[in-house]
């Protein structure tokens, strides 16, 4: 059915099958002027003749004060008493105006009656009336429960009839692209209105930098605050910016971080979250800006929010990217001031930033530059120091910095210890494991799952790799449970040796939980296959005869004569083998 057979005709001609739809245009479109019989009537009654401009001014007066009653009840919603007074309307033979259809679109758009809000619309242009950029922005409004093809049918309409848009008109557009997730096209709705020289609204720039800011783009939403700020005389609040800062911190963003964050503490006065906080530390770590993360830990302060050791990570990574070793180094000590202890992850930045034997040199030197002062040098940049060197290879400098700890007032961990075992795996320096494991012990230093994890590593590197079993039975004896890389490890040294207990340790790691990655079935495979390939040669017949076993079917003179030397020892070949 067509959209004009279907309408809801408010004043024009309609079926009867609706008191809301019956036919009041031919009657409304005459004002109502009183008879000279009855004013002749009237001036015999009352002596005076009737005044009918002012009672033309009272039927003005009356639809001023329906069309008010209207305009009330459509922004509450009430569509029924819209209806109800439109019917009075009626009744008093009242003309509506742009302004009635106005109220009557605006309370079907409240209730999404769309096909309610077309047919007031078709009767409005049945009449004569023509529609102005209210009455569309009514429209669009209605359309929010349909599709973008009813969106596009209006706008067609709007243009067809020369309507030009405001900033009403592009609000309810780009609302609702957004609230479907059209960014595009909201975005070019926003730029088409440079066209008509029309300054977005509130809402308009609200709903749109907040969804770009949500999809993960806060470069895009800080661009069109600055185009918004750049066309009007207005300025955006924190609302604007906090989505952008959260948007930023999550890109790590360091420039849209920079800018929200000025806008929002020293701005706007207003300090974020410590979720918020917490954003803003990473980037700044991952960016090497100690300024904005020192920042950042003053508004956690302010907050009352106790400072945690992963408040204080992100800072030494900004100054370890900074080449600022020293300034790192002293975080440690305030960390330790403030009743919390750094655990070895806290300066695992500091470890990445030794990527070179200078570097190492340069710590060493602020580190003795300490001792000096009679400050104590923190065993977390000692431990650093010594697993730099073993990450560099230099497992002689890392064994020399053990030996020298005691200069620095400080003794070995287990940090330290499986540093030094783990240097022992890449040299395959088993003897010193084995020193390194009997210290280990005098020294009561408990040894923990990686311990036990290294030195099992430690011993597969050598041809006899016994203890390795020894070790992990030791290790779950001790509580820990053996991880999979120690099962990975024993199960690729039992194939490449062809050991049979690799099936063992195959069903234990399942036992464990583990779940064989596909790098070590195909390996396993492939061992597998081999090996039955083998054992098929060998069932061929002929193949593999040891040469004893070819003895054995030689006469017994024969194979004398072979193994004294032939004809210049003292045994004679037979002469039925001549």
């Amino acid at each position: 059915m067509a959209r004009g057979q279907n309408s809801l005709h408010m004043f024009g001609h309609t079926p009867k099958t609706n008191r809301w739809q019956r036919s009041y245009a031919s009657t409304l479109q005459e004002e109502f002027i009183p008879s000279p019989h009855l004013i002749a009537s009237r001036e015999r009654i009352v002596g005076f003749s009737g005044d009918t401009d002012a009672q033309q001014a009272s039927i003005r007066t009356t639809k001023a004060r329906f069309n008010l009653q209207l305009a009330e009840e459509a922004e509450l919603g009430h569509y029924s008493n819209v209806l109800e007074i439109a019917a009075k309307m009626k009744a008093h033979k009242i003309k509506p105006d742009i302004t009635t259809y106005v109220a009557l679109i605006n309370a079907a758009a409240s209730h999404r009656m769309w096909l309610d809000a077309w047919a007031i619309f078709d009767d409005m242009v049945a009449v004569g009336i023509k529609p102005n950029t209210d009455v569309f922005n009514r429209l669009i409004k209605a359309q929010n429960a349909c599709t973008s093809d009813y969106l596009w049918q209006v706008l067609r309409k709007m243009d067809e009839l020369q309507v030009t848009p405001d900033s009403t008109t592009f609000q309810y557009i780009i609302v609702r692209l957004t609230s479907v997730d059209n960014m595009e096209l909201a975005i070019q709705f926003y730029h088409s209105m440079k066209t008509y020289e029309v300054v977005p609204d509130i809402l308009t720039m609200k709903a749109l930098v907040v969804h770009v800011a949500r999809a993960g783009y806060p470069r895009l939403a800080l661009d069109l605050i600055t185009d918004f700020e750049t066309r009007s005389l207005r300025r955006l609040d924190h609302t604007f910016f906090m989505p952008c800062l959260i948007a930023s911190a999550e890109a790590l963003y360091l420039d849209g971080v920079i800018k929200c964050w000025r806008q929002i503490v020293h701005v706007f006065n207003l300090f974020p979250g410590e979720g918020v906080c917490l954003g803003v530390l990473n980037t700044a770590a991952r960016h090497g800006h100690p300024d904005l993360a020192t920042d950042a830990l003053r508004v956690l302060k302010s907050l009352n929010i106790d400072w945690q050791e992963h408040h204080f990570s992100p800072l030494i990574e900004a100054f370890c990217h900074q080449k600022q070793f020293q300034e790192a180094i002293r975080v440690l000590d305030i960390m330790r001031t403030e009743g919390i202890d750094p655990v070895p992850e806290t300066a695992s930045a500091l470890l990445e930033a030794l990527a070179s034997t200078e570097a190492i040199d340069s710590v060493w030197d602020i580190a003795d530059e300490m001792v000096r002062e009679g400050r104590k040098v923190d065993i977390i940049v000692l431990q650093v120091l010594i697993s730099a060197s073993v990450k560099h290879g230099d497992l002689q400098r890392a064994i020399g910095a053990y030996k020298s700890l005691a200069e620095y007032g400080a003794t070995a961990d287990v940090v330290i210890f499986n540093s030094l075992l783990q240097g022992c795996v890449v040299a395959s320096h088993r003897d010193l494991g084995n020193l390194l494991l009997d210290d280990m012990k005098a020294a009561q230093v408990k040894p923990d799952d990686k311990t036990y994890e290294t030195f099992i590593l430690l011993c597969l590197t050598q041809d006899d790799y016994e203890d390795a079993f020894f070790y992990l039975e030791e290790m779950k004896t001790a509580g820990f449970h053996p991880g999979y890389n120690v099962y990975s490890k024993i199960i690729r040294k039992c194939l490449t040796t062809d050991d049979f207990r690799y099936r063992v340790a195959l069903k234990e790691m399942e036992e464990m939980g583990h779940v064989p990655r596909s790098d070590l079935k195909r390996l396993m495979h492939r061992k597998e296959a081999e090996k039955k390939k083998y054992d098929d040669e060998m069932r061929k017949p002929g193949f593999g005869t040891s040469s004893r076993e070819q003895s054995a079917n030689i006469d017994g003179a024969a194979l004398r004569f072979i193994e004294t030397g032939g004809t210049d020892g003292a045994a004679q070949l037979p002469k039925e083998h001549i």
